[in-house]
Parts: C-alpha cells; sequence; structure tokens
C-alpha cells in the first residue's frame, strides 16, 4: 500500500478516535487533555506510525463498527482504567502484548531516562492493556503478530515510536533529545 494510503488511513483512525475522545464525560468536566486536540493527534499518531496497514484496516473497522452501535472507545479505556466498569475482553493476548511493550519501555527507559520517564511504567502497561480490550479479536490478533513479529526482528516498537514523537518534536533523534536533556 501506499505511503498516501497510510497517512490517510491513520488520519481517519485519529479523526474518529479524536471525536470519541471529545466526546468523553468526565466527573469533573472537560479534562485538560481534551483542550489539547493537537496533542492528542501527535501521540495517536506515534501510536499508530508504527504499526502495520493490516492493523489500521482493522482497527478502523473497529471503530466504524463502534460508532454504529453508539460506543465510544475513549469512553470504554477510561472507565477500564478507573475500574468503573467490568473487563470487556479477557483475549489471551493482550497480557502478552502488555507484557512485550512493557519490557520495551523498560529497556527504552532505562537508556533515556530523562527523556522516558522510568516511573510512568505502571500507568503505562494500565493504560495499553485497557484500550486493547477496546479492540476485536482480529484486531487484536493483528496487534499481537506484529508485536512477535517485530521482537524476532530485535525491534523495539516502543523505541520506534518515542523516535517519532522526538522528530515531531523537533530533535533529531531519541538520543539528541537525551544528550539535550542532560547538558541542561
Amino acid at each position: 500500500m501506499t505511503n498516501k494510503y497510510r497517512e490517510t488511513l491513520i488520519s481517519e483512525i485519529i479523526d474518529r478516535e479524536l471525536n470519541m475522545f471529545l466526546a468523553v464525560k468526565n466527573r469533573g468536566g472537560t479534562s485538560q487533555c481534551q483542550e489539547l486536540p493537537e496533542s492528542f493527534r501527535i501521540m495517536r499518531e506515534i501510536t499508530h506510525g508504527v504499526l502495520p496497514d493490516s492493523f489500521l484496516d482493522s482497527y478502523k473497522c473497529d471503530l466504524e463498527q463502534a460508532e454504529k452501535e453508539g460506543r465510544n472507545f475513549m469512553t470504554e479505556k477510561y472507565a477500564l482504567m478507573e475500574s468503573l466498569i467490568p473487563t470487556i475482553s479477557n483475549a489471551p493476548q493482550i497480557k502478552e502484548i502488555v507484557q512485550i511493550e512493557s519490557e520495551w519501555r523498560k529497556e527504552v527507559a532505562a537508556h533515556f531516562p530523562r527523556s522516558v520517564q522510568p516511573d510512568g511504567h505502571e500507568s503505562f502497561c494500565r493504560y495499553l492493556g485497557c484500550e486493547l480490550q477496546t479492540y476485536s479479536i482480529a484486531t487484536i490478533i493483528e496487534y499481537y503478530d506484529y508485536m512477535k513479529s517485530a521482537q524476532q526482528e530485535l525491534r523495539n516498537l516502543v523505541r520506534e515510536r518515542y523516535e517519532l514523537l522526538m522528530r515531531k518534536l523537533g530533535y533529531a533523534s531519541l538520543q539528541d533529545c537525551e544528550t539535550k536533556l542532560t547538558a541542561r
């Protein structure tokens, strides 16, 4: 598939996610992060930017189906994070995906502790595990298969995400960011 197709696909996904995100009803009113839609877009772009088109196609279908059913994945994810609703999915792949990404994140945080806060590990795992529960089993399997493939290739998708983020923030790389933060 072409880069243009991929860019359009990611943009369509983020538009749908952003609509869901902005529709989340928080107990205390609008949250501060809901007032920063461009930050949301950037974070979701780096999240999806390292994943294959097959995952993106499947996830887009999940989002379209959720809209038809009146579901809001963002509301569900945050409710799961706060233990306000019961588990949505017990797919065994979720636990393994979180474990793989957890190890990747620990590795990145150990090498770049100023750029990637080591103490954010627990919330990272909770967030990811709750987000994965909103996916269909087909999308979870796409994600899982890609994680396993990346693992076999000795890739670290968490690092790849941070590399994307640092370039968006104006750094040449994650190492460049770390070097500049260390020099301060």
